[in-house]
């Protein structure tokens, strides 16, 4: 489901390197080891040996996230949505997992590319991630029922929408449940017991016309998501054995310590099919809360 981008001009290049013959070559440093440094440059990965490198400018870089304005009737790129679920307050960890298979709902056969906040918060993103069909949160566990965290999730959601009519129609919606149209947009608040709810409640966002033409044939759909048993367990919590996976990409690896593990996301970066992806690295939780 993951587009390649090769020509997309929103790469960030936060790093350098100075080589020995004169050039500097731009992108993002994801190993930098005693012999060799590995760059992820627009159009792939790249290992430079330290032999022939003069200097390396690598540069901490908050602005290595894409930004985008949205369009009347558009929904924001995946990786608005999510950078700045990862910047707020609320979120204390954030990792990409499988996409699991949709079987029933309006998000059936429909590709997609999912995140998980601090445990127990999903974020879906559907069709072309670079210009979603759909996409929506939900909460798993015993904090599906807390309007507290449904209200800062549904005024999160609310900063992408683009119109008045949109932002009405999103806070006319019980927490119990309802759907509306604004527009291209279909807004759904869908409850934990509704058969295509996967056991959390969700807000949605979707745009039917788009869903359509994205969807999927099952056998194509079958190669690009998981069985839901395999990724999580009968309480919609990941399995360890996923998160520790050695064969899930660099995006989807995180040591997660306790439940106050944290997530750093230095940015996104190419990967060698050309796939944007998550570039994470686990961080400890402070020692004394700071």
């Amino acid at each position: 489901m993951h587009g390649a981008l090769a020509n997309d001009d929103s790469f960030s290049a936060p790093d350098s390197l100075v080589l020995k013959d004169g050039r500097m070559v731009r992108g993002l440093i994801i190993k930098n080891s005693r012999d060799a440094v590995l760059l992820q440059e627009k159009t792939g990965e790249i290992s430079y040996p330290k032999s022939g490198i003069v200097r390396i400018r690598d540069e901490a870089d908050d602005k290595a996230m894409f930004t985008g304005v949205n369009r009347k009737g558009d929904l924001p790129a995946w990786r608005v949505i999510a950078n700045d679920l990862r910047t707020h307050d609320e979120i204390k960890s954030l990792v990409e997992i499988p996409p699991t298979a949709v079987d029933n709902g309006v998000f059936k056969n429909v590709p997609y590319m999912s995140f998980r906040a601090n445990r127990d918060i999903e974020l879906d993103i559907y069709g072309d991630p670079e210009d979603p069909a759909g996409f929506e949160i939900g909460i798993f566990g015993a904090r599906s029922g807390d309007d507290k965290l449904r209200k800062v999730i549904r005024a999160f959601l609310a900063g992408f929408l683009s119109t008045r009519d949109e932002l009405a129609t999103l806070y006319s919606l019980s927490f119990n449940g309802g759907l509306q149209t604004a527009g291209n947009v279909t807004i759904e608040i869908t409850p934990k017991t509704a058969p295509d709810a996967y056991g959390a409640w969700w807000i949605s966002f979707y745009n039917q016309k788009s869903l359509a033409k994205v969807r999927l044939s099952d056998a194509a759909y079958a190669r690009v998501t998981r069985p839901v048993n395999e990724v999580v367990d009968k309480h919609g919590l990941v399995l360890a054995s996923v998160l520790m996976s050695k064969e899930l990409s660099l995006s989807e690896k995180m040591q997660f310590v306790g439940d106050n593990a944290r997530a750093l996301l230095r940015g996104f970066y190419r990967d060698k099919n050309g796939d944007l992806r998550l570039f994470t690295e686990a961080t400890p939780p402070p020692l004394h809360g700071g």
